[in-house]
């Protein structure tokens, strides 16, 4: 697929894969929808699946791409939906089963790198560059299960980082956290390299994939268009928190975990949210709310590792 061609096939939705890199057996392409507008407007770039078990966002993202009418957009819409291929289909956790690397860090990439690294280079090369705002759509890796919320891009400069924060708040979130401007490798860093405004979703776990997850996602994809004029209506902008105080447990202890709150649950200042057991059944560690908060990470495997993580705690009001 050639992205520039497609993008100038006004009224038209075109798909199909781009190539990435090559290993000793395989091809890895990625997954590309263009929808060029009826009408001139602004490109807005998505990415889904940098973290290929993301599933409730590559799943949003794919919703949105078809529901999406060209004959109703002013501008247009170049979205990833599955970025990280090998990821994707080997179902591992956090790296690529290629070259273990973590897609998140690669940006901008490298075009002679291994493949997460040329993965990274040709999103930048055809989406972010050719895009007015940057848009990533993540979640909750293996083992992980995160609530809804939403990372804001910085070091765009005063006009660029504000219009970051509008977009993070397109999301139905209560919070967003502002990106560091020390942060790099991650995809957001196309807010300094092109100077547009960058922003990543955080919603859902693996397994089960949940429909309010799903629809946190799409609800963003669409109101983030509209935010930019490409569909017709007003943005709803949520009224978020900014950069709340929050906490994130690890084990001291190698053993099991055992969490007492769903996620999404509100606790109680001095209220037990979970241990590490030994395994027999001897309790090594709690946890207690240091404040009233949401819960907003959780880990969902029973068995846990010295340094890994537990649970996480955002204080809102």
């Amino acid at each position: 697929m050639n992205v520039e061609e497609a993008l100038g096939k006004r009224g038209e939705k075109s798909s199909g894969f781009v190539e990435v890199g090559r290993t000793s057996v395989n091809i890895y392409r990625i997954p590309v929808v263009v929808i060029s507008g009826a009408k001139p407007g602004k490109t807005i770039g998505f990415l889904a699946g940098t973290h290929g078990t993301e599933y409730a966002s590559i799943e949003g993202l794919i919703r949105a791409t078809r529901e999406l009418d060209p004959a109703e957009m002013k501008g247009n819409v170049i979205a990833v939906t599955v970025l990280n291929g090998p990821h994707f289909e080997h179902r591992s956790a956090f790296l690529s089963p290629i070259d273990q690397l973590n897609q998140n860090r690669q940006f901008p990439g490298d075009p002679e790198g291994t493949l997460s690294r040329r993965t990274a280079y040709v999103a930048f090369k055809e989406v972010a560059s050719r895009s007015d705002a940057l848009v990533d759509l993540h979640g909750g890796d293996i083992g992980e299960d995160i609530d809804s919320m939403v990372i804001a891009g910085s070091g765009g400069g005063e006009e660029v980082d504000a219009m970051a924060l509008d977009m993070a708040r397109c999301f139905p979130t209560e919070y967003v956290s502002k990106l560091p401007e020390t942060a790099s490798g991650l995809s957001m860093t196309a807010q300094k390299k092109y100077g547009i405004p960058c922003v990543t979703s955080e919603a859902g776990t693996p397994y089960p994939v949940r429909e309010r997850h799903i629809k946190f996602h799409y609800d963003g994809v669409m109101n983030i268009l509209k935010y930019f004029g490409v569909l017709p209506g007003e943005p709803v902008l949520a009224d978020a928190e900014i950069s709340p105080k929050g906490y994130r447990y690890k084990a001291e202890n190698a053993g099991i975990w055992h969490g007492f709150h769903e996620l999404g649950s509100r606790v109680k200042k001095g209220e037990p949210v979970g241990e590490v057991t030994d395994l027999f059944g001897n309790v090594l560690e709690s946890y207690i709310a240091p404040e009233d908060a949401k819960v907003t990470f959780l880990r969902t495997f029973y068995s846990v590792n010295q340094g890994e993580g537990l649970i996480g705690l955002t204080v809102l009001k």
